[in-house]
C-alpha cells in the first residue's frame, strides 16, 4: 500500500474521493468521502456503497476502477496537500461479512464497493 495514501486515509482531516468506471458509452463518475474508505489489508479497500447502481452495472462488464483520494492538508511533494491515483478492479458486494461489517459504521449501506489496488500514482 503507497504510504502516502495510508497517511491521507488515515488523517483526521476529510476530503472528496472521485470514483470513476465506464460503460461502453463513457466514463461515470461519483464521489464519497475520504473518511467512509476502510483499509483491509495492503492491496484492498472498502467504500459504504448507499447509490453507485451506475457503478454497480458498470463493473459488472467491465471491472476497472479509478479513484482521485486526496487531501489538502496532508503534505505533498513541496507544500501542504496531496493527491493519489489509485487503479484497480472493482466489484460490488452485496451480501456475506463485508457487508455486515460496513454496516455497523454506516448502517445506510446497501452494499461494499471493493477495491483491489493495482498501482498508485502520487500527484502532487
Amino acid at each position: 500500500m503507497n504510504q502516502k495514501l495510508v497517511e491521507i486515509l488515515n488523517h483526521n482531516s476529510d476530503s472528496a474521493v472521485t470514483i470513476v468506471t465506464w460503460n461502453q458509452e463513457s466514463p461515470h463518475v461519483v464521489n464519497s468521502w475520504n473518511s467512509f474508505i476502510q483499509i483491509i489489508d495492503d492491496n484492498t479497500l472498502h467504500i459504504p456503497a448507499g447509490g453507485f447502481n451506475q457503478t454497480e452495472e458498470n463493473l459488472l462488464k467491465q471491472p476497472a476502477i479509478i479513484l482521485s483520494i486526496t487531501s489538502k492538508v496532508v503534505p505533498g511533494f513541496n507544500n501542504p496537500g496531496t493527491g493519489v491515483i489509485v487503479e484497480g478492479i472493482g466489484k460490488i458486494i452485496t451480501a456475506g461479512i463485508a457487508l455486515e461489517n460496513m454496516k455497523t459504521k454506516f448502517p445506510w449501506a446497501r452494499a461494499v464497493l471493493e477495491v483491489k489496488i493495482t498501482k498508485t500514482t502520487q500527484t502532487m
